[in-house]
Order: C-alpha cells, then sequence, then structure tokens
C-alpha cells in the first residue's frame, strides 16, 4: 500500500468510526474498531474527518454534542510530537493558555471537588460551602481564557482554512459558560437545593472543562502548530495585549526571534494541513456570499476615488486630513472622537467582512486584530449564527436597515446594541455598523440636570 492509499485508508476508517458514533453506536464498540485499526492517530486526521462529515450534511451542532465521545475514543492514541521550543516560552500565547489550564485543573482537583466532597459530609459547616461559592466564583473566569481563545486563535485557524474545529469548539465553550453559571446560582440560592442536585452540576461543570482543556492542548494547539508562523504567534500576542486572563497576572510581552522569523519563510503546510486548506476552500464555496462582487473603483495611480464631498488629503501622514461636508478632521483627531464616544463600534463591510473597530479599553465585547477581514459569521458561537445571518440577510435584500437587542451582561451591565445598514447617496449597500453601549447609568437617570455643578 502506498503511503497516499494509507492516508485515504486511515480517513476513511476515521470516518467510519465518527459516523459509528453519531448514528447511535455504542462507545465501547467505537473503540475497538479505532484499537483494531491504529496505534496512533494524528488530530488533524480526526479534524479532517469531521470536516468530510459537515460536507456529507452533518450538523456542526452534532459534532459539538458528541466531541467527548470523539476525544475519549482517541484519547491516548493522538499523536502529540509537534510541541516547539517557542511555545514553552513564558509570554507566548500557547504557554499562557497552558499555563491557565494547570492553575484551572488545580482550582477543580485541589479545592472545588475536594470541598465539595467535605461539604456534602458536613453541610452544617459554613466554610465549606464559602470556599465552594468562592472556587466557582474563580472557575467563572474561565470566560477570560474562552474569549482570547475565541478572539486570537480562532481567527489564526480560519486564516489557514481550518474552520471547523473553531465552529465546534465555540459552541462547548459557551455550553460550559452555561454549566458553570448555573453551578453558581445553585449554591447562592436561599434556601440551598438538594444536595445532590449541587453535586451533580458542579461535577458536570468540572467534567467539561477538563474535557476542554484535553482538546484546547492535544487537539488544537498541534493542529496550529501544523500552520502557524513565529509572525502569526506575534501578532496573537499583540491582540492579547489588551484582553483579561483566567487566574493569572498579566505575562510578560513575547516575541519571536529574529531566527523564528526568518525561519517562517522556509515553513510549508504539511501535507494534512494542505488537505485541510482545500477541504476548507470547496466548503467555502458552497456558503461564499462575495462571488462576482465589483471591483474597488480607483485612480490611475491605483488610489482609490472618493466623492466631491469626502476626500483625503495626504500632505504628509502625520497631517493627514479628512474633509467632510460639515467640517475637517485629522486622522489623530478622527481616531480620539471614535475612541471618545460611549459606544463600541464594529464596521463590517458589503462582503460581510469585518473592516474596522474602535477598540476602546475595556470593551464588552472584546474585539482583535486577528478579526479583521474575517467573515462576521466565523466571528460568533453556532448558536447565535441562525440570528446573526438573518440580520445580514435582510440588509443585504433591503428589508431591515436597523435592527435593535438589549439585555443583562453577566447580570451587572444592561447592553443596548444596534445595527445599522448603511449605503451611500445611490443606495446601494456598503455594509452594517454594529454599535454596542453600556446604558446601565442611563437607565437610573431621573428628573433633570441643566447644569454642571
Amino acid at each position: 500500500m502506498t503511503k497516499k492509499d494509507e492516508s485515504v485508508y486511515r480517513q476513511e476508517k476515521i470516518v467510519e468510526i465518527l459516523n459509528f458514533i453519531h448514528q447511535g453506536g455504542d462507545f465501547e464498540t467505537a473503540k475497538t474498531m479505532f484499537n483494531e485499526t491504529f496505534e496512533h492517530v494524528d488530530v488533524a486526521e480526526i479534524t479532517m474527518a469531521e470536516r468530510q462529515l459537515i460536507a456529507n450534511g452533518l450538523d456542526p451542532q452534532e459534532i459539538q454534542n458528541l466531541c467527548n465521545v470523539h476525544a475519549a475514543v482517541f484519547k491516548g492514541a493522538i499523536s502529540n510530537d509537534s510541541q516547539t521550543p517557542a511555545f514553552e516560552k513564558p509570554g507566548h500565547p500557547v504557554a499562557t493558555m497552558k499555563l491557565e489550564n494547570m492553575v484551572i485543573t488545580s482550582l477543580i482537583e485541589d479545592e472545588l471537588l475536594p470541598v465539595l466532597k467535605k461539604w456534602q459530609q458536613d453541610g452544617q459547616n459554613p466554610t465549606y460551602l464559602e470556599r465552594m461559592r468562592q472556587a466557582l466564583k474563580d472557575l467563572a473566569t474561565i470566560d477570560y481564557h474562552y474569549n482570547r481563545k475565541e478572539n486570537t486563535l480562532f481567527p489564526l485557524m480560519d486564516k489557514y482554512g481550518i474552520t471547523a474545529p473553531p465552529q465546534v469548539m465555540w459552541g462547548v465553550d459557551d455550553k460550559i459558560r452555561d454549566l458553570i453559571k448555573r453551578a453558581n446560582s445553585l449554591v447562592n440560592q436561599e434556601p440551598l437545593p438538594d444536595k445532590y442536585e449541587i453535586e451533580a452540576a458542579v461535577e458536570e461543570a468540572c467534567k467539561e472543562v477538563t474535557e476542554m482543556i484535553f482538546k484546547e492542548e492535544a487537539i488544537m494547539i498541534p493542529m496550529l502548530d501544523e500552520v502557524a508562523k513565529a509572525s502569526d504567534w506575534k501578532l496573537v500576542r499583540q491582540d492579547e495585549e489588551e484582553m483579561r486572563y483566567t487566574l493569572i497576572s498579566k505575562p510578560i510581552m513575547w516575541r519571536p526571534t529574529t531566527e523564528e522569523l526568518a525561519q517562517d519563510a522556509n515553513k510549508e503546510p504539511s501535507e494534512i494541513a494542505q488537505q485541510l486548506n482545500e477541504m476548507a476552500k470547496n466548503l467555502a464555496r458552497q456558503e461564499e456570499l462575495d462571488e462576482g462582487l465589483e471591483e474597488e473603483r480607483v485612480n490611475s495611480d491605483g488610489s482609490e476615488k472618493s466623492s466631491p464631498q469626502t476626500q483625503v488629503v495626504i500632505p504628509g501622514l502625520k497631517n493627514a486630513e479628512i474633509s467632510f461636508p460639515s467640517g475637517k478632521l485629522s486622522l489623530t483627531e478622527l481616531t480620539a472622537v471614535l475612541k471618545a464616544l460611549p459606544l463600541e463600534l464594529t464596521f463590517v463591510d458589503k462582503n460581510d467582512r469585518v473592516k474596522y473597530f474602535t477598540g476602546n479599553p475595556n470593551p464588552l465585547f472584546p474585539r482583535t486584530r486577528s478579526v479583521l477581514g474575517r467573515k462576521v459569521f466565523n466571528c460568533h458561537p453556532p448558536r447565535a449564527l441562525p440570528y446573526v445571518k438573518k440580520i445580514f440577510a435582510d440588509f443585504h435584500a433591503g428589508k431591515e436597515t436597523k435592527v435593535t437587542r438589549w439585555f443583562n451582561l453577566h447580570d451587572s451591565v444592561f447592553v443596548y446594541i444596534q445595527y445599522l445598514a448603511l449605503h451611500d447617496e445611490a443606495g446601494n449597500y456598503l455594509g452594517c455598523l454594529e454599535t454596542v453601549q453600556d446604558i446601565t447609568d442611563l437607565r437610573k437617570l431621573t428628573g433633570e440636570r441643566r447644569r454642571v455643578e
């Protein structure tokens, strides 16, 4: 059997095993099927098989529901020989992620679960209940860990055409957030619910968190190592600078060495990565929304044409000035004005790609530069996709020009969001402007205040 034939055979067997699982097959039989064929399996081979199932019509949500089973079937046989020294350097995004995972694991195994057992045995001791509440509160900060992953690593995977794992993993992240929130709610109820209900909720949350740590370190990170370059990790680290961390201090700044950056030019995607990319391209063609788009109008010198009302004058970059119908602003002034607005702004262009965000300090919804150029649909968790797709479909069709939402975020901030369809003077669709505003204090206003005291 040639190397190519063996690769095809292995892929077919993995797809067969995953199909068996999704059709209701039992775990032990699936494990036996795997052991009869494989001594080890590459993480990218599993992902390619999952992509094939999606291409054949399987709902990604179904893969999400059973991805723990996938991991359990292959656990112990997944190759993980692709560690690079850079990954272990303090401040590298992977080293930071692993450090957080180590602390989270310790929180679960050395504090939360042992205290849960002690509380069950001695429910009269208030110390155990308080420690359990604090441990769950600490565990809830895993949201920072997931936010960084979703806003820096998922775009990096998208860049190289690896779209199924982020789609599935984001759904599981949200499930874990919900499980932790429920466990927190139960231990803070008055009166407390049945202790076995609390036990089940806490243990389920801990189990899912632990499973996700395995998926991150044994599947996602090795897969990224197949494709990502030192320059990619440099951008990820820069994007992380404005984000928060889970149960660790802000890490030191990491930068790739000159030698590591020089190796970028020689790094070629592995055969598996190339296959992943090709499969991703085939899937993308089925859903691409921007085929046949008009070319941008440009001047003979290559600069973009501008309307008489708005033009950019650049005698020198520092003195660059934008002229509007109602006045002029330098680029520096315009940037300061946009950042000073009590709103988070994100602009998605007519091709549904993220083109700009204001980069406010302490944003309600973090954005990173990695998101620029990314399809807006890949920037949302699976459960939000139908809603997001409808908004943009209605904007493109001209059915809607404004959509609003408002809700409590983390039970502490009341958020007001607007999606605004933008058009030029001729009525052509330019894109969508999303505005996010914290209106918690505005809702409390009463009476009048006409003068500043």
